[in-house]
């Protein structure tokens, strides 16, 4: 994953401080877990929606 890391803080930014680096490796981190797991995201939410009691429409509907 390191040699994917480089490229992308080179491209994205030209230049990194010792200070921040460490910003910039967890958010690289967290799009690629992101990218990862859309699939799980999209399940999971399906599920809940599945799984929860229904919603009629004149409850959200307030007067």
């Amino acid at each position: 994953m390191i040699h994917q890391i480089k490229p992308w803080i080179r491209t994205t930014h030209s230049w990194v401080s010792d200070f921040n680096i460490n910003r910039y490796f967890n958010e690289f981190c967290f799009k690629v877990n992101r990218s990862q797991s859309k699939a799980a995201i999209f399940n999971n939410l399906i599920t809940r929606m599945v799984d929860a009691e229904k919603v009629y429409r004149t409850e959200l509907i307030s007067n």
